[in-house]
């Protein structure tokens, strides 16, 4: 069973907030029923789950209930025995096949008699259709993949490591080199692995099979091209487009995402839905260009310049060659693998609820993320995946400018931890306590796979 941190948040919402339903949204396959029903085992004396997917009667018959009580009746119809009110959750997954359901639960919430949670996927650009969506009767949580503090208890790292790694970055005090290897072989496995629980189980149950995971991986990315011609509707071709041109984007010049790629004539603000759509579904990560270095970097934020991750770095990797997951892996210096290593980045900001945004150093280059800081400044990211990580002219330019008031600067690199002046080196793992060590500002191509080649890890 792999361990969730979502777990810890579905105990404290049955806990606190009994007059309020759960709406747990994400991309597919990320692990969201499977989290609730060991919940529902743990916590209900009864459970009863409806996937509106697989059950369209279900769906046709809940859809078309007049009222609460006609609601629960036929609720009733598909449960196996009775249900006793008072210790018994209805968990009803893929609401977005009949999003107009929502609207029933503001009613459920008052009838008193279950809790409730609801799940969907590709949820978008499904709710705006919605009739009256029940605001101030839903907690809604948005779960992503695996991060990685996550992927290193599934392959077996111990707590005690990683509360060591938190407080040696807080201290300054540089990390054992032994742990300090061992983490580094782990995140470069995490960037070929990536934290879709699949993949990750296959990983796990293979022994380190390459070749198992990345055929995993290239059908869910089958999966969820599938999806956007199901669900974006007449908006489905452009969406393909952006997705499929995701990868040779992040690697192409500076990384940025150039809109004319996808047709000559192509402009932002008509294909900002097509976008926002990717992003909504929790397939892709918007990462938006900031035009000063100030807080509240949103203020500044420039939509028509941005760079595009994919969701989930493993599920990236298996779109390249698989020459790169064995160069990652390996730590192979001779391909740029400098896009991928921001993906993963992206990846775990978005997992710790930092927004993305990144800034162009006027001819100094770029900062490759920027982040609010709860002391009403900002913290600036440098990610390098080369052996040459001291020269950073980006931050150093920001953190001279005394107009910017920022104290220090962070980069991400294959170092242990060290301080110099107002720059503070950390290893590339240590992404995972970034938000907590840096305090910063939270808001509420696809072929070969039969490479032999295997993977190992580090359950230091």
């Amino acid at each position: 069973m792999l361990k969730r941190k979502i777990s810890d948040e579905l105990l404290a919402w049955k806990r606190e907030n009994n007059d309020k339903a759960l709406l747990l949204t994400g991309a597919r396959q990320i692990g969201k029923s499977y989290a609730v029903r060991e919940f529902a085992k743990r916590e209900y004396r009864q459970y009863l789950e409806i996937n509106l997917y697989d059950n369209k009667q279900a769906a046709r018959a809940l859809a078309s209930a007049s009222d609460v009580r006609e609601f629960i009746s036929r609720l009733t119809l598909f449960s196996s025995s009775p249900l006793s009110s008072g210790n018994t959750l209805i968990f009803i997954d893929e609401i977005q096949e009949s999003p107009d359901i929502m609207t029933m639960i503001k009613f459920l919430i008052a009838d008193g008699r279950f809790d409730y949670v609801f799940s969907g996927s590709m949820l978008g650009t499904e709710f705006k259709g919605v009739r009256s969506y029940p605001v101030g009767s839903v907690i809604e949580k948005a779960m992503r993949p695996m991060d990685f503090e996550e992927f290193c208890w599934a392959i077996g790292v111990q707590k005690s490591t990683l509360d060591g790694i938190r407080e040696s970055c807080r201290s300054g005090m540089p990390i054992d080199p032994y742990v300090h290897e061992a983490m580094m072989a782990n995140f470069r496995t995490y960037m070929v692995v990536g934290g879709m629980p699949e993949v990750v189980q296959r990983f796990l149950d293979s022994k380190g099979d390459l070749s198992a995971v990345r055929a995993v991986q290239v059908e869910l990315n089958r999966q969820y091209r599938h999806d956007i011609s199901q669900y974006a509707g007449n908006h489905a071709l452009q969406v393909q487009e952006i997705f499929d041109r995701l990868p040779a984007q992040l690697i192409d010049g500076n990384g940025r995402f150039s809109v004319s790629s996808i047709d000559q004539n192509a402009r932002y603000e008509r294909s900002k839905k097509d976008f926002l759509w990717l992003v909504d579904a929790g397939v892709a990560l918007k990462t938006d260009c900031v035009t000063e270095p100030k807080s509240p970097l949103k203020r500044t934020a420039q939509s028509p310049k941005f760079k595009l991750y994919q969701s989930d770095t493993g599920m990236l990797m298996a779109r390249y060659p698989q020459p790169t997951a064995r160069a990652a892996y390996l730590d192979d210096p001779s391909p740029n693998l400098g896009a991928i290593y921001e993906n993963v980045i992206a990846q775990e900001l978005t997992a710790q609820h930092i927004p993305l945004y990144y800034y162009m150093a006027k001819k100094r280059g770029e900062i490759d993320f920027i982040a609010d800081t709860n002391t009403d400044s900002v913290m600036p990211f440098e990610i390098k995946s080369g052996r040459t990580y001291r020269v950073h002219a980006a931050i150093d330019a920001v953190l001279s400018n005394p107009e910017y008031r920022i104290a220090q600067g962070v980069v991400l690199s294959r170092s242990n931890i060290m301080r110099e002046g107002s720059m503070t080196y950390l290893p590339l793992y240590a992404m995972f306590c970034l938000q907590d060590v840096c305090d910063l500002a939270p808001t509420g191509g696809i072929e070969d796979v039969d490479s032999g080649f295997s993977l190992t890890v580090h359950p230091v």
